[in-house]
């Protein structure tokens, strides 16, 4: 059995569709997931961060209104209050300040930032804010802003700057674990494909392998399908195929010896006239020469003359009857290798008669360098004699019968031409179907070109026909010369 690509396997096929569906199906659920994790722990960091701030800036401005009023003196609470929260664990705080309503640094978890000032995007948009701003001035921080205000009164704006770097590990962490889960997901399914597939393809196997052993026309004498499922429907309907084929080959056969002999018969009872009247003469001198033995008359030159003659005679009816008789066998193919110029010749003389009763002028062009080809030397007679035949009674007085034969390209290509009548060009692609004839006299079946048709066809050759109405007809039959 020859053996498939895996990948053009029906298992293989199954499971990279299943592989490819896999995937699609695990990137979507991962890219969901996903992006609802990161959402919701990017929600819990802005809501516990907002949170973070606004308490803080409740205390900063608790303390910068104290301060104002003289309840408090200024003694570094804001920069305790900074200090504590950068201390804070659960979330991971990069910078805090505290800025006045200018931009001017009051207080700074970097004590030499203190006193700087900021005119940047980011703290412009703080500062001119009254309420909590969210701001990202970068993929991993978060600026949250809130201004130190009560009423219409603000001494400034409390900024702090949260790390996401744990946000970006604990989204990559979920991302590997997807594609672990998924890798792992596409091997259980491929592990379990190949599985199951082995189950169901092994007798679709063993039944691949049984039908390329099976030879042509043989079939098997008993049969044990013990299968009741697709399988064995399909085991027993390859089967019963094979047993159709069978039968049905024997009936072609059988049907196509009957056509091929009868064809034969009606070829022979063309040739009869002439067979007869090849018989006939050398009969007829053989009597005479009886005659004059019988008369005792005849000088002993005159006698050895008569006893050539006799044996000329016999030998000349030998060879005619010898030519008929193999036309006439079986019509099963046996091929031998052969000369092909003397199945020609062989053929002509079948027709010798009928060739010199209507003067037709024979023209053979054939190669000196002719190579031998392996035919059934019967059959191929067969084929000569049928085209010789609708050659000689298309050219009703006189004519030329003109034979080529050429070696090409490993093919012997042949062309058998007359100057009859030729084939109207409307019926010319008719003219090898079966039972067609253009005999209008009923002397005809239409089976003698379809018949050389499936011989040649039989040899690995083909025969093609052309002709002009009134110029002639030309047949060419191109044969290979080694055996296929």
């Amino acid at each position: 059995m020859k053996r498939i690509f895996p990948v053009r396997t029906l298992q293989g096929k199954f499971s990279i569709y299943l592989s490819i569906l896999i995937v699609i199906a695990m990137s979507a659920l991962a890219y969901w997931n996903i992006s609802r994790g990161k959402k919701l722990l990017q929600d819990a960091i802005v809501r516990e961060g907002k949170a973070l701030v606004e308490t803080l800036a409740i205390s900063c401005t608790n303390t910068m209104l104290y301060e104002e009023i003289g309840l408090v003196e200024e003694g570094g609470l804001l920069d305790n209050y900074i200090s504590d929260l950068m201390q804070r664990k659960n979330l991971h705080i990069v910078f805090a300040m505290i800025l006045d309503p200018k931009g001017k640094v009051m207080a700074h978890n970097s004590m030499i930032e203190v006193g700087n000032l900021y005119q940047d995007e980011i703290t412009k948009k703080g500062l001119v804010s009254w309420n909590t701003l969210l701001q990202y001035p970068s993929d991993n921080v978060l600026d949250i802003s809130t201004p130190l205000a009560i009423s219409t009164k603000r001494w400034g704006t409390l900024r702090v700057g949260i790390s996401l770097e744990d946000l970006k590990k604990e989204v990559s962490s979920m991302v590997l674990k997807y594609i672990l889960y998924t890798g792992f997901f596409i091997l259980l399914a491929t592990g379990s494909i190949a599985l199951l597939f082995g189950f169901i393809t092994k007798p679709l196997k063993s039944l691949s392998t049984e039908m390329d052993e099976t030879e042509p026309g043989v079939y098997p004498s008993s049969i044990s399908i013990t299968r009741q499922d697709e399988i064995g429907i399909l085991r027993r309907s390859f089967h019963r195929l094979l047993k159709r084929i069978k039968d049905d080959e024997k009936e072609r056969e059988r049907t196509q010896r009957n056509l091929l002999l009868t064809e034969k018969m009606v070829a022979i009872g063309k040739l009869t006239s002439g067979v007869a009247h090849e018989i006939n003469n050398p009969l007829g001198g053989l009597l005479n020469c009886i005659y004059h033995f019988r008369r005792g008359d005849l000088t002993p030159e005159r006698q050895k003359e008569y006893f050539q003659l006799m044996e000329d005679g016999i030998k000349r009816i030998q060879k005619t009857v010898s030519n008929l008789l193999e036309y006439a066998r079986s019509p099963n193919l046996e091929r031998s290798e052969t000369d092909l110029n003397s199945i020609i010749e062989k053929s002509l003389s079948l027709l010798d008669y009928q060739i010199r009763k209507r003067q037709i002028e024979v023209v053979k062009e054939i190669s000196d360098r002719l190579p031998s080809i392996e035919v059934d030397r019967n059959q191929m007679s067969q084929v000569f004699v049928n085209i010789f035949l609708n050659s000689i009674y298309a050219m009703e007085d006189e004519g030329t019968l003109r034979i080529g034969a050429v070696g090409l390209n490993e093919r012997l290509v042949l062309t058998i031409s007359d100057t009859g009548k030729g084939v109207p060009e409307d019926i010319l692609s008719k003219v090898f179907d079966p039972f067609f004839t253009t005999k209008c006299d009923g002397s005809g079946t239409g089976l003698g070109l379809w018949i050389t048709q499936g011989i040649v066809e039989r040899h690995g050759g083909t025969i093609q026909m052309s002709s002009r109405e009134g110029k002639g007809t030309t047949v060419e039959i191109q044969l290979p010369i080694y055996s296929k």
